[in-house]
């Protein structure tokens, strides 16, 4: 039964990625919308120049058949900027809208000059938007443009709109914020043609048989949001009947599940007891040498930025031995390490090195801080008190590990840190900062 509803699904993905790679190649290969503008088109037509701005250029438009022919005159005058230019005006009269180009992905140009020039055509799609234009302000409306040259040869010129650019004086002059600073076509109010940036005085004839928009029904975008919420859904649905089925199989199963876990926690709770057991000083119940292995390998990871060493080594312990016996060295012992444990922090890791030798690990613990902590646990085992009224004293050698340092060299420097306070009298604190060679001496 469950091989058959296996298949079945089988059977059933294979439909949906077939429908799938159907409706992509329908996208990528169907038919396309359409809108065109030429003598037809039924858009307002508008014919500037320069005049307007100061200049002397005239312009003229004429209908020849199923194009446009303009005349441009270019004359020299105080204008730097001289040009020609047909607009198809695309406000609504009802609303005062454009028109939302922004589903086309391309534009087809049948435009070109009568006779080659060295100058390009410039063709500019005028958008509106609210959030930086107004309405009875024309240059505030932004230019989204782009310049066509060598038109006699690439004819028609075809263009992803994608590619039109804001020209940088109009950004420059309406001080646009960042967020507008790409081309926009969902409010497009004017398509204006138009002689290029360099064009010289003299008589030019530009001819315009109809400039076609071309762009899918569905954008791309649209339809990966389609597919990908019919797939999320499909598995979406496909996650929850298999969580119903998980969950039948697992009430049929409960009860030998709990008992498995009931085992394992068992388990689980005698391998830490014997782990703890394994990793703490049966005489003073800290941690010893294996139990702070975890620290150096969570340095050796990465996982920690900080660590500090502190070695503490109590002064003179053989003579405690040697007069008093070694179950009052033990006592010693045992409060010596309750001393340490009770004045440092939670993070921190005490361990018995060996003998009357002990390490404390302080993580995210730079070097200053940890001598501070060391010259605080020395006067603790100064005044503490201790048995048969004696004094009992500890020398201490603090390091912080260096980057790329191995945990063996690590250690070394603390070590040996912790035997130029012995050597240096006892009963004090020094520090290794740099290189083993290079002991520093506090307090």
């Amino acid at each position: 039964m469950a091989i058959q509803q296996d298949i079945t699904k089988a059977r059933l993905l294979g439909v949906l990625i077939l429908i799938t790679l159907l409706v992509l190649l329908l996208q990528y290969f169907g038919p396309q919308k359409t809108l065109v503008l030429g003598v037809d088109a039924g858009a307002r037509i508008e014919t500037i120049d320069d005049r307007n701005n100061g200049g002397s250029s005239i312009a003229t438009l004429t209908r020849d058949g199923e194009r446009y022919i303009l005349d441009c005159e270019i004359v020299a005058s105080s204008y730097a900027w001289p040009y020609c230019e047909i607009s198809f005006i695309l406000t609504s009269d009802a609303t005062r809208r454009g028109i939302d180009l922004s589903s086309f992905t391309e534009v087809e140009l049948h435009i070109h000059y009568s006779k080659p020039q060295d100058f390009g055509i410039r063709f500019q799609l005028v958008n509106f938007n609210q959030a930086y234009a107004k309405a009875e302000d024309t240059n505030s409306q932004k230019y989204n443009a782009i310049e066509l040259y060598d038109t006699h040869i690439r004819y028609p010129q075809r263009i992803e709109l994608s590619h039109m650019q804001v020209p940088t004086w109009w950004l420059s002059q309406g001080k646009i914020p960042p967020d507008y600073w790409g081309p926009e076509f969902d409010d497009v109010r004017g398509v204006q043609i138009a002689t290029g940036e360099r064009v010289t005085p003299g008589k030019y004839q530009m001819i315009i048989e109809h400039v076609e928009f071309r762009g899918k029904y569905i954008s791309d975008h649209q339809l990966l949001l389609i597919l990908v919420s019919a797939w999320t859904a499909l598995g979406l649905i496909y996650f929850f009947t298999t969580l119903h089925k998980a969950k039948l199989e697992l009430h049929n199963h409960q009860q030998k599940q709990q008992q498995l876990e009931s085992l394992n926690r068992l388990l689980n709770q005698e391998q830490q007891k014997l782990e703890e057991r394994l990793a703490r000083d049966p005489l003073t119940g800290v941690l010893n040498r294996e139990g702070l292995a975890p620290i150096f390998q969570q340095q050796a990871q990465g996982q920690a930025t900080l660590l500090s060493l502190i070695f503490i080594d109590i002064d003179h312990f053989k003579k405690i031995n040697d007069h008093y016996g070694h179950n009052v060295g033990d006592q010693v012992l045992l409060i010596f390490a309750q001393a340490l444990s009770g004045n440092t922090r939670e993070h921190d890791s005490l361990a018995r090195w060996g003998g009357e030798e002990f390490v404390l690990a302080c993580p995210d613990t730079p070097l200053d801080n940890a001598l501070g902590l060391a010259e605080k646990l020395r006067r603790c085992i100064e005044e503490c008190e201790w048995p048969k009224g004696m004094k009992v004293t500890a020398s201490f050698g603090v390091a912080q590990q260096m980057e790329n340092e191995s945990p063996t060299d690590f250690i070394g420097r603390a070590d040996k840190a912790l035997y130029v306070a012995k050597a240096q009298g006892r009963n004090c604190v020094r520090s290794s900062q740099h290189a083993p060679a290079q002991l520093s001496v506090v307090g």
